[in-house]
């Protein structure tokens, strides 16, 4: 609270600097917890239902090139999902190509390798100023998206809507934390968030996805409706002609629903966790001041987005570097070689070197005796937990990004003060009276004496 009134007093109306202390935000041990179960259940919840291997790829595939979003098989495309992503058109033939002769792998391994390779790729992009490639990145993750629920819908359905309930309560959780920690500068323990946001789940839940079914219900109610009218020989065409100015309303609303909600989607937990509003008021607060204050968050977005990128960076190197050091050092130790593979040595065996996008490393595809496999697999689960704990900042930071920015919005337009915060009733603590207090001891002393 102290670093934000001396922020403050230095720039004066200007804002932005307090962007800067988004990474102490979100650096904080109980916000990296919280979005590392949430991780954590995701991922499992995946593993689970990837137990059916369903996706088409083209050949037998390494983990190197599960991890990569862009072309490293000796094919086109070495998934139905790499096909999808670069020519929609052509999967349905891709899949009927290869259907019987190809390999088959999870949903869940395809889908979150590749976003997670989108991801890292649209951060380095993104600091080289390669826009282009920015955009080809994001896209590619809807896209990827939009192939789940067309080409694997049921799946798609349930882990969506487990996914955003998790991250909904998440998410939550975290905002409330920078909430308090930004505004108040208290360090909030994992439970208390997690049971604001359970409290807060309907409104944590309903606000993002209400835009969502607005669009849905004016879409296939009213546009496809008439899409149907038009199938009615001669008078439908007439119907169609009527009443398109109501297509093109309908589209001008749904356009400007989908801006407003993609814009202010992040505002709408830092709303929900600031100033503990309902659905409607975290909807109608968060598209106030996306309207009212467009370029401020738009110049907010931007700076978080960098400031985010080179912290996130930072925060791999870090991860990286303690792994390439320990490897190292205990590369000093290990001399003997592998029991089945004479040629290798046996830290290479249990231990692949780690990457800088790949901190698992991609393991040799060799045969290893009992002993080495279970070494192999306890080594993989820990250094999970790293990249875990490496994505868990990612996840901290969008959602502090999202408090932190409402505040200065909220600053701005309705002119509230920074430290201003909503405080559950059981966190405050009433002031003790001394006078009253010492009343009574007083008159005790009196009356021994």
């Amino acid at each position: 609270m102290t670093e934000g009134k001396e922020l403050s007093q230095c720039f004066g109306n200007f804002l932005f600097p307090n962007i800067f202390r988004l990474f102490r935000t979100a650096i904080q041990p109980g916000r990296i917890l919280t979005a590392f179960l949430a991780l954590v259940i995701i991922f499992v919840m995946g593993w689970v239902m990837d137990f059916n291997k369903t996706v088409i790829v083209s050949g037998k595939l390494s983990q190197r090139q599960l991890r990569s979003s862009t072309l490293t098989a000796s094919v086109t495309w070495p998934t139905e999902l790499h096909c999808f992503v670069s020519s929609p058109d052509r999967t349905d033939n891709f899949i009927k190509m290869y259907k019987d002769r190809g390999e088959k792998q999870g949903i869940f391994n395809v889908w979150s390798n590749f976003c997670l390779a989108n991801f890292n790729e649209a951060i380095v992009s993104l600091l080289q100023l390669r826009l282009e490639k920015v955009t080809t990145a994001i896209l590619g993750c809807i896209l990827s998206c939009i192939w789940v629920l067309k080409y694997h819908t049921i799946y798609g359905i349930i882990f969506l809507l487990i996914s955003f309930v998790v991250f909904s309560i998440a998410g939550g959780a975290i905002c409330r934390g920078a909430a308090l920690h930004f505004s108040k500068g208290e360090k909030t323990g994992v439970s208390p968030c997690i049971k604001f946001a359970i409290r807060k789940f309907l409104p944590l839940f309903c606000a993002p996805t209400a835009p969502l079914v607005l669009v849905a219900l004016l879409g296939f109610v009213i546009i496809s409706v008439l899409g149907l009218a038009a199938n009615i020989p001669w008078i439908g065409e007439l119907i169609l002609a009527l009443f398109f100015v109501i297509v093109l309303f309908a589209g001008l609303v749904m356009s400007f629903t989908v801006i407003e909600a993609v814009a202010s989607v992040n505002l709408m937990f830092g709303s929900i966790a600031y100033d503990n509003s309902d659905t409607f008021d975290a909807i109608s607060r968060s598209f106030n001041y996306v309207f009212s204050r467009p370029w401020r968050l738009g110049f907010y977005s931007l700076l978080t987005v960098v400031y985010g990128s080179i912290s996130y960076l930072f925060v791999r190197f870090c991860a990286f570097v303690l792994l390439i050091i320990s490897r190292w050092f205990l590369q000093m130790g290990v001399f003997v070689h592998s029991s089945k593979s004479q040629q290798i040595n046996k830290l290479a065996v249990i231990w692949p070197g780690p990457e800088f996008f790949n901190l698992l490393g991609n393991g040799l595809d060799i045969a290893r005796n009992p002993t080495e496999s279970i070494a192999a697999f306890v080594i993989y689960l820990e250094i999970l937990v790293i990249a875990g704990l490496v994505i868990a900042f990612a996840m901290s930071f969008y959602f502090s990004a999202g408090s932190v920015i409402y505040c200065l919005l909220r600053n701005k337009v309705d002119n509230i003060a920074l430290e201003d915060v909503y405080i559950e009733a059981e966190q405050i603590t009433e002031p003790v009276n001394t006078e009253q207090s010492e009343q009574p001891a007083q008159t005790q002393n009196n009356e021994e004496t």
